[in-house]
């Protein structure tokens, strides 16, 4: 089997290499991982909790370690690193570690319906098991950080298959876990491309994977995944749309959104890459966004003054400047980068904007994913939401403006997971948030409850403690039917006319009733049904 060599972005220098799993292993892992899960599900909340405590501290203590093997191996600058890799997942971890447990616990509900009243009724939570997190590339580590915290903490087991392009930080990942006092195996590591992840997504004892990558293979891996009924939370990219309004504040903006198109050298799922402006202010925001685009500082991701680095790959430069040249020969106005920073080396793509853009550009359908960014004048805040929505993608979005209750009133309208507000690309960071997109953009949501209960199976228990039987259980008989009949009726007609009628009706068959159930506790039960 081929090992997997390391290279930089930065500079081609030869990282490591690393031994792919021998698929034959993988059937052994996943039993492993069964037997820990089985172990760590019988574990209370509490000392989940501290393990998540003793998890945090030591990615905080290593954070120098590894926001350098980050910037080494997937090219973001270290400074960077460190903001976009570790926070997240501390943040992520102080939302289980205060809000999980409560979350968590079996929960009490009061049923209101009129024959089920008088029962106990509770919900619980319960582990899948064995999970696979297939990692990408982009962001090695607080990706796969966020969601295995998760997974450890709702009671469950995985096996992570880091992407190739950046085995190194995957490796660390796994690492932080084994170093915590965990089950042996709860946490483990999986090395290779398509075959080892094949391999997991066939094992039965795998009951869900969670994949962060491109829209034809999450599609690939929910088919697969769908041959044995494993859950599935998919998250696949986007094409974000900034809406800038004329009242926004200019320098601002053009700054906020500078930062959002081009963080990770664009390569982000919810990077700006699409930007709405009213035909008010478009060319004096053109100014300051191509002004903000020209102070960016490319260089290696190990200076302390580079703000941008590399693209990950000579297939994703490629990608960047078959966009570029598709909208140029469309009519797009290049107003400052378009071509590769030869004198840095091969990878480093100059920030690029791209005025006069329309929806039969490329750059404007499909996601770029790397340090370009297209802007299109529109009349009006409807017709920039119009455009917005006018897409396969889903994840984010963001409104720049000063008005709030025109930002109140226009958010709801994009079709998105979330919408920020004079900021972009920030929820993923809010362990409170709630993180996933519409249409093309997956499914499934990670972060905050929401994504808390995705990880879990609910369980409803209903207790009940009586002689009577109930009503609706054999032998069934034309009295039977005629009373459901009557009762129907006066639900559908609640007029003073049918309760007459219905007093009327079940007067004789009072003594029926009262032995299956009580009809005076159970009358607030049929009023809410009339309402």
């Amino acid at each position: 089997m081929n090992r997997i060599v390391v290279k930089s972005p930065a500079d081609g220098s030869v990282l490591g290499e690393v031994e792919p799993t021998p698929l034959e292993v993988i059937p052994s892992m996943v039993e492993r991982a069964h037997r820990a899960a089985r172990e760590w599900q019988e574990t209370p909340l509490r000392e989940r909790a501290e393990a998540l405590r003793q998890l945090r501290r030591l990615l905080l203590k290593e954070r120098a370690a590894l926001a350098e093997l980050v910037a080494r191996e997937q090219g973001k600058p270290r400074v960077e690193a460190l903001i976009v890799e570790i926070f997240p997942p501390v943040d992520m971890m102080t939302f289980l570690i205060y809000e999980g447990g409560h979350l968590l616990r079996p929960r009490a509900i009061r049923p209101k319906g009129p024959f089920m009243r008088g029962r106990t009724c509770t919900l619980q939570f319960h582990p899948y098991g064995v999970w696979a997190v297939i990692a990408p590339w982009n962001y090695p580590a607080s990706i796969p950080l966020v969601q295995l915290v998760s997974l450890v903490f709702t009671g469950n087991a995985a096996l992570v298959k880091p992407s190739p392009l950046t085995p190194l930080t995957g490796a660390f990942v796994v690492e932080l876990f084994q170093r915590v006092n965990l089950p042996d195996g709860l946490v483990q590591l999986v090395q290779g491309g398509a075959p080892q992840g094949q391999a997991l997504l066939e094992h039965p004892r795998v009951r869900g994977v969670i994949f962060t990558g491109s829209i034809p293979i999450g599609r690939a891996v929910a088919a697969k995944a769908a041959e044995t009924n494993k859950k599935v939370i998919l998250e696949l990219g986007g094409k974000d749309p900034a809406i800038v309004l004329a009242d926004a504040d200019l320098e601002r903006t053009a700054r906020g959104i500078a930062w959002a198109a081009m963080v990770n050298a664009g390569q982000t799922c919810v990077s700006v890459e699409r930007v709405y402006v009213e035909r008010a202010i478009y060319e004096p925001f053109l100014h300051a966004l191509q002004a903000e685009l020209s102070n960016i500082r490319v260089g290696h991701p190990l200076d302390d003054e580079t703000d941008m680095g590399p693209v990950i790959a000579p297939f994703q430069r490629d990608r960047v400047q078959a966009h570029v040249e598709d909208a140029c020969a469309k009519g797009g106005r290049l107003l400052t980068g378009g071509k590769v920073l030869g004198e840095l080396g091969e990878l480093y793509y100059a920030p690029t904007l791209i005025a006069d853009a329309h929806e039969g550009m490329l750059g404007m359908q499909e996601e770029t994913f790397g340090p370009l960014v297209l802007v299109q004048p529109v009349a009006d805040e409807q017709e920039a939401i119009d455009r917005a929505n006018a897409s396969m993608f889903g994840l984010t979005a963001s409104l720049w403006t000063r008005d709030r209750q025109r930002a109140k009133r226009l958010a709801p309208l994009l079709e998105c997971g979330a919408v920020t507000v004079n900021s972009h690309a920030v929820t993923f960071g809010d362990g409170y948030s709630s993180w996933g997109g519409f249409k093309d953009s997956g499914i499934g949501r990670t972060h905050g409850e929401f994504g808390l209960y995705e990880l879990v199976q609910t369980q409803y228990i209903s207790e009940i403690y009586t002689h009577k039987p109930e009503l609706w259980w054999y032998p069934y008989s034309a009295r039977l039917r005629r009373i459901t009949d009557e009762l129907m009726a006066w639900l559908a007609e609640p007029s003073l006319r049918m309760s007459l009628r219905a007093m009327r009706r079940f007067a004789p068959e009072m003594r029926y009733l009262t032995r299956h159930f009580s009809p005076l506790k159970a009358m607030p039960g049929f009023l809410r049904y009339m309402r």
